[in-house]
């Protein structure tokens, strides 16, 4: 039976890998109902190759990233911030896409498949699949390893915590795919927006974190406040007399969104500035696309 540290850990990956497993498999359902709608059923075979390919790549980086990720320990500060670094800006991009593609989702992926079918290049619509989950696969690798490096996961928690959460998406995406219950897209986006904005903004602030630790970047002021005996970062936690249930969200927020519970006052200046500009690009970008 699962005890309460593994349920913590375990809740991480698994938020994670439903968050990016729910997206990939809303477009991947879209794409199956306008064929379905359309009574072009032969074409799922296309979709399917996409999906397949996708999955044995996004492993295929998952192992890569993890065999050199460990391979440099001995510089583990710097390789970490620089690993933060570039998950929160590729994390950007996608915040930049969803922004762009959230709005009309479904009228320019049923434009694209039938676009394919009229021209004949089928094998566009495995690409498509592909691009889509590829996207999600590799996102879900930088997230989860910027999770495991801030908190006390390990690979085993990861993994299992990852096909939970897949599995959970699948479920909805066939209930969805069958009718039994119906998502809003622009809804299902906006808020996938936001998560991933926190994500970003998480990341590259820690990853800021982690050059400050190796003395490569000036804090301004080491400690701006410490509220560790509060709402501490990890869980367990030394001090008895804090709440198992403040550490367990102490320890969430630290994996999920980077929270650091004795910043620098560089974070605290860099924090609010990455989430305010973000957003704002993000919900321009999000307002012009939607009309």
């Amino acid at each position: 039976m699962l005890n309460q540290i593994s349920l913590v850990d375990l809740s991480v990956p698994m938020f994670l890998a439903l968050r990016e497993g729910l997206e990939a498999v809303l477009v991947v359902v879209i794409i199956l109902l306008y064929l379905r709608k359309t009574n072009q059923r032969i074409y799922y075979k296309y979709v399917y190759l996409g999906i397949i390919l996708a999955i044995a790549a996004s492993i295929a980086f998952a192992i890569i990233f993890s065999l050199v990720f460990g391979e440099f320990t001995e510089i583990e500060e710097i390789f970490e911030g620089t690993t933060f670094i570039i998950s929160g800006i590729f994390i950007l991009t996608l915040v930049l896409w969803v922004s762009k593609e959230g709005p009309r989702m479904r009228e320019n992926l049923e434009g694209k498949v039938e676009n394919s079918i009229k021209t004949q290049k089928v094998f566009s619509i495995s690409i498509t699949a592909f691009i889509i989950i590829i996207r999600e696969g590799v996102e879900l690798v930088l997230l989860t390893t910027g999770a495991t490096s801030q908190g006390s996961l390990n690979q085993v928690n990861v993994v299992l915590g990852s096909i939970i959460g897949l599995i959970i998406s699948i479920i909805i995406g066939v209930l969805i795919f069958y009718g039994i219950k119906s998502i809003n897209l622009s809804v299902f986006f906006k808020i996938t927006n936001v998560m991933l904005i926190l994500f970003a903004a998480g990341l590259i602030t820690y990853g800021i974190h982690e050059f400050i630790e190796a003395g490569i970047i000036n804090p301004i002021i080491d400690e701006v406040w410490n509220i560790k005996h509060i709402l501490p970062e990890e869980f367990p936690d030394k001090d008895l007399a804090t709440p198992a249930f403040l550490e367990i969200i102490g320890a969430l927020l630290k994996a999920l969104f980077g929270y650091n519970a004795n910043p620098a006052l560089l974070e605290v200046i860099v924090y609010p500035v990455l989430l305010v500009s973000i957003g704002l690009i993000s919900l321009l970008i999000w307002r012009r696309n939607k009309n």
